[in-house]
């Protein structure tokens, strides 16, 4: 029987001790779309000087896989109550916080980042990879759903036959992105997409102590940036370009959702202004802008807040 596409299921469980594979259960399901599996093992060649040129067999040696996915940008459907994805976030470099009943927030962190088994299911075949930590970007488009686009990087990697489980999954249906009240630098500028992109510089630390030859996989930096696309506009009402040319922070924010347990607010405090371009949208003139999103205090460049 051919394996289908259709039928694949991600599940995802934060380790107890880094780099220790967790076994996933049904609860650890999530909703996903778009995957991919990329394993990696080092092929050493052996050339050695002889009487032919016929080659000898490599050998196998250090291993690591990548996965990638996106999920839906929803909340629980409670206030106060972690979203699926949430794991996710954490393992990419965020802190979660929650208020009991009222909101969960993320902020990026700089230390104590989870480390993550992800299986990724396909008709019967399990791919599995453990040590894993990744980089999120995230992508809103006017009038669909946000999307996370995640991949990870784990430290090894195993395939199998396994079968399907019967999951649950959240049935929260995601906002999509209108009526955002988007602002920059206080203006409600006319945009049609919006990117958050982290950036992280995902880095495998080496060991002969271990079969895969690393010990784990950490976030050794990161970079987050943001680009959208004003619709362009006098430089009395908003001069982009005069903020591009000053070494100016300026606060940016949308909001998607307005139902609790299912409000999702982006905020960025210090956006610097990395280039402005000039482009057209429907006959239209815009301004599509790269931004830095820089520090404020330290690590709260930006948030994701869900009420």
């Amino acid at each position: 029987m051919p394996m289908l596409v259709r039928k694949t299921q991600l599940l995802a469980k934060a380790e107890t001790n880094e780099g220790t594979a967790e076994t996933p259960g049904t609860a650890d399901a999530l909703l996903i779309f778009d995957s991919g599996f990329e394993p990696t093992v080092e092929m050493h060649e052996r050339n050695p000087r002889r009487e032919t040129l016929s080659k000898l067999i490599t050998l196998a040696g250090r291993r690591s896989a990548r996965m990638n996915f996106q999920c839906e940008l929803h909340g629980s459907g409670t206030a106060g109550v972690a979203p699926p994805w949430g794991k996710l976030l954490k393992a990419c470099g965020f802190a979660e916080s929650i208020s009991t009943g009222t909101s969960v927030t993320y902020s990026p962190a700089s230390e104590d980042i989870d480390s993550l088994t992800l299986e990724l299911r396909m008709d019967g075949v399990v791919k599995r990879i453990w040590g894993a930590r990744g980089n999120v970007r995230l992508t809103l488009e006017g009038g669909k759903p946000g999307l996370l686009n995640f991949e990870f990087t784990g430290i090894d990697s195993e395939v199998e036959d396994d079968d399907l489980v019967s999951a649950s999954y959240n049935a929260t249906l995601p906002p999509v992105f209108l009526e955002a009240s988007f602002v920059i630098d206080s203006y409600g500028a006319l945009i049609e997409r919006l990117e958050v992109n982290m950036n992280n510089e995902l880095t495998l630390r080496p060991s002969v102590n271990t079969a895969c030859g690393y010990s784990s996989v950490f976030i050794s930096d990161r970079n987050p940036t943001a680009t959208f696309d004003p619709e362009a506009v006098t430089v009395a009402t908003k001069d982009f370009f005069s903020m591009w040319r000053t070494n100016a922070g300026i606060a940016m924010a949308a909001t998607l959702g307005a139902t609790a347990g299912n409000i999702i607010a982006l905020s960025a405090p210090k956006t610097r202004l990395h280039e402005v371009r000039v482009d057209e949208r429907a006959k239209i003139y815009t301004y599509p802008i790269t931004a830095l999103l820089a520090m404020n205090t330290g690590d709260d460049e930006f948030s994701i807040t869900l009420t």
